[in-house]
């Protein structure tokens, strides 16, 4: 049976699942994640509304064979019509776009201080939440 993986994108800098699960087709694994989406979801939809969580297939970990906007499945908003539920959608998606250009930029700018410390001899900080400050090393 083959192994599927999650990454739950928030905008925050994303969460990987590196054990996965094994299911016996990929309608069931996409089933299984809508189930996690709910319940990530479930009395927080405004907080959570722009996340997405992709579903990986054995070690495809470069192209998801189905992504989950929380958006698109928010029960909150069935009473909107269409037209603006895809507006809620749309805009959801872009506030977690910018979210991770932002996270990216607070990145890069720790890793230049990181490096002109290093480079000066001073102390710096190493790692964050277990992952190198520098990129590299």
């Amino acid at each position: 049976m083959p192994v599927y993986t999650f990454r739950l994108r928030d905008g925050h800098g994303d969460v990987e699942d590196t054990t996965g699960v094994q299911f016996s087709d990929r309608d069931s694994a996409l089933g299984y994640a809508r189930d996690v989406v709910d319940e990530l979801m479930r009395s927080r939809e405004a907080e959570t509304r722009s996340w997405c969580l992709d579903v990986y297939e054995g070690d495809e970990a470069d192209s998801p064979i189905g992504e989950i906007p929380f958006a698109s499945v928010d029960p909150s908003l069935d009473h909107l019509t269409p037209k603006y539920r895809a507006m809620v959608e749309s805009v959801s998606e872009r506030k977690r776009l910018l979210s991770d250009v932002i996270h990216t930029v607070k990145g890069t700018l720790m890793e230049s201080q990181a490096l002109v410390a290093r480079a000066r001899g001073k102390p710096y900080l190493a790692s964050q939440f277990g992952k190198s400050t520098i990129r590299g090393i």
